[in-house]
């Protein structure tokens, strides 16, 4: 398995999230009330999505530190 690449825009404001390195073939948004922009091969598959205005304005934090959670979760066999 690859490893999942996250990578910050700060101009933008942009968190992006790759699984894989294919090419996208289309985007589109997820309802549910934030700008997320989820990217699809050709035949619908997600291949990672981008997160649009990812740190408040009034953050004053550095470039060296982003605010991002993980966990890993273990399927019950």
């Amino acid at each position: 398995m690859k490893p999942i690449k996250i990578i910050y825009d700060e101009t933008g404001n942009t968190l992006y999230v790759r699984f894989s390195d294919e090419k996208e073939a289309y985007c589109t948004e997820i309802a549910g009330g934030r700008d997320i922009i989820l990217s699809k091969t050709k035949d619908g598959r997600a291949i990672g999505f981008e997160i649009l205005n990812y740190l408040p304005k009034d953050t004053k934090m550095g470039l060296d530190r982003i605010p991002i959670e993980s966990k890993i979760i273990r399927a019950l066999a």
